[in-house]
């Protein structure tokens, strides 16, 4: 069989979800399954090490992805011709967008549909394209791959797909992140705020990641309690972040908010062990991945009781409105004064991090390619 995976979001050094899922699936998917051919279609150069086995070639098909004009040319105009060329059986796009022109058979990953719940979370072009394309992607692909049970209703309710259409392949969890001893986190913790205790939250900087909230609620904890907590907010800017950005300017605690930046995948494990408490509590999740990551590494969670975030945490998290954050602060007060619940968390968390395993990802993917291929 010869599959042609979109590769405009494989990296070496993925850089989000989506960059994550479509690095640790294709990897596999290649590696999994040597007597099938397939064919990563890059927008751009790419580097050796991502052509993960014998059984697999790269092509650069122009122009680069950087707008949505490019983005429609890409998969509308030049992909056509060159499935043309190469006649591949079918077509796996990790990031969810196929192209309407193809007569090839072809899986979307949709990892969420937040767009349609939160139109404003993006600029108004992207908003629109997304939200007037995405219902004809999936009426069009042959199967429909997503992240979570929630996604799965989500996306067959609101776009009106056949549930029998989807299959969920949640994601997993790197073998990068496990557990650290505690001179190891003392050392990291001194390094990062001078051996401060913090509240950590990871992911990109968009309003649906409810950031203000996050912030407001440290705030209260800062006052309530006098602790000397510190802020560290890792990830890169995505949209639309004015509140965000005054809120950080004009905090009385400025300069106890950290703010690392985009960090390598594998520094990740530290800054999560050696935290006192993730805390992640966004508007919408598709299934967020930090939650995964940080209960692997043994790190006690706060989430939203929200869309995905309860299927992820389990009983393996304590759970605040959202909209509240007086409750969002309650819990991080319960975790820096609580032990006992700090230890439950901890242990709780790394047995049901078990769940999300990349090996299984890959697994339903292939399945799922499979079931298009038995048609």
């Amino acid at each position: 069989m010869k599959i042609a995976v979109s590769a405009r979001y494989l990296k070496e050094k993925p850089d989000g979800g989506v960059a994550r899922f479509t690095y640790e699936v294709t990897r596999r998917i290649v590696q999994k399954n040597p007597s099938d051919e397939f064919i990563l279609v890059f927008d751009r150069n790419y580097s050796e090490s991502l052509l993960f086995g014998p059984n697999c070639k790269a092509i650069v098909l122009e122009p680069e992805t950087s707008n949505l004009l490019s983005c429609y040319i890409w998969h509308e105009i030049k992909l056509p011709e060159l499935f043309k060329k190469v006649k591949p059986d079918l077509f796996l796009s990790p990031d969810g967008i196929i192209s309407l022109r193809c007569e090839v058979p072809q899986i979307s990953v949709l990892h969420d549909i937040s767009f349609y719940h939160r139109p404003h979370d993006l600029p108004f072009l992207t908003s629109l394209y997304w939200r007037y394309f995405c219902k004809k992607f999936a009426c069009h692909a042959a199967r429909i791959v997503t992240v979570s049970e929630f996604c799965r209703q989500d996306i067959s309710s609101y776009l009106n797909v056949d549930p029998g259409k989807i299959d969920v392949a949640w994601n997993g969890v790197s073998e990068y992140f496990f557990p650290a001893g505690e001179e190891e986190k003392e050392n990291y913790r001194t390094a990062l705020t001078g051996g401060d205790p913090y509240f950590l939250f990871i992911g990109n900087f968009s309003p649906r990641k409810n950031i203000p909230s996050l912030i407001t609620a440290w705030h209260l904890f800062r006052k309530k309690t006098g602790l000397s907590h510190k802020l560290v907010l890792a990830g890169g800017r995505l949209f639309l972040n004015r509140k965000t950005d005054r809120m950080i300017c004009t905090s009385p605690w400025r300069d106890d908010i950290i703010l690392p930046g985009l960090m390598v995948h594998q520094d990740l494990r530290l800054m999560y062990a050696a935290a006192e408490a993730l805390v992640f509590v966004p508007w919408f999740e598709g299934f967020g991945i930090p939650a995964a990551e940080a209960m692997r590494c043994g790190t006690p969670v706060i989430l939203s009781p929200v869309t995905s975030l309860p299927e992820i945490g389990g009983n393996a998290a304590l759970y605040a409105n959202p909209a509240d954050p007086e409750e969002i602060c309650n819990a991080m007060i319960r975790i820096s004064s609580e032990p006992g619940l700090r230890e439950s968390l901890s242990a709780t968390g790394q047995t049901r991090s078990q769940m999300f395993n990349w090996d299984n990802t890959a697994d339903r993917v292939i399945k799922a390619i499979e079931k298009v291929s038995l048609k």
